[in-house]
């Protein structure tokens, strides 16, 4: 069984590089480029070569990750889909989520704001200096015009139509996607950034998940 993860938006492999999945036959899938006016499932799409569907496979994703391995999932049939920090749809947006989509606020994501605002990103979560390095590293390889043409595409995002097995991981303490939604695993006080900050305990339900017989 390969377990294939997606990152988030603005992230790349290094997402995942605390997490402790020895044994496990993980791949890390890259994102492919955003073009303006991308869709999540144009994304699923160009990402489908990655991966292997002739195989048993799970797909697993965090934030946006999560999102596209939903569309994924319709491509490549994989035994179930792992959601770690993320939506199902639409329905689960927040009403300032809804705002920003009404009012098209991702415009604001530029290289200027991207740097001048950094600081202020608490909204992800409390980290440390190592890991405010890695994620701002993260961002400013993937480019603000990336993580804006993603964002763009979530808020287009008309929700998951997958219907197979799903297993939902998610932070009580997530400000980014708040949990008003049943998850299978919530992690006490995890923010949205979690899969870094608490990955001991996101590795053990990864694993769970992987394990279990759905």
């Amino acid at each position: 069984m390969t377990l294939y993860l997606l990152p988030g938006v603005g992230c790349d492999h290094r997402l995942f590089g605390r997490l402790e999945l020895a044994g496990l036959d993980v791949r890390y899938l890259e994102w492919p480029p955003f073009p303006k006016g991308c869709t999540l499932v144009e994304l699923a799409q160009a990402m489908r070569p990655q991966v292997d569907a002739d195989r048993p496979h799970i797909l697993g994703g965090v934030s946006m990750g999560g999102m596209v391995a939903q569309e994924l999932a319709l491509l490549t049939k994989p035994q179930k889909v792992i959601l770690i920090s993320t939506w199902k749809g639409p329905q689960e947006f927040t009403p300032f989520v809804r705002m920003a989509r009404t009012l098209g606020l991702s415009v604001l994501i530029t290289g200027f704001t991207m740097r001048a605002t950094w600081p202020l990103k608490r909204i992800l979560g409390q980290r440390d200096r190592a890991t405010d390095r890695l994620l701002f590293d993260m961002a400013r390889q993937q480019t603000a015009t990336k993580i804006r043409h993603g964002v763009q595409a979530v808020l287009r995002w008309s929700g998951s139509r997958w219907t197979g097995p799903v297993v939902r991981i998610h932070g009580s303490a997530d400000h980014v996607i708040p949990l008003r939604f049943p998850a299978d695993h919530v992690v006490p006080g995890g923010a949205h950034i979690m899969v870094l900050t608490r990955a001991a305990e996101i590795s053990h339900w990864v694993r769970a998940a992987v394990m279990e017989q759905s």
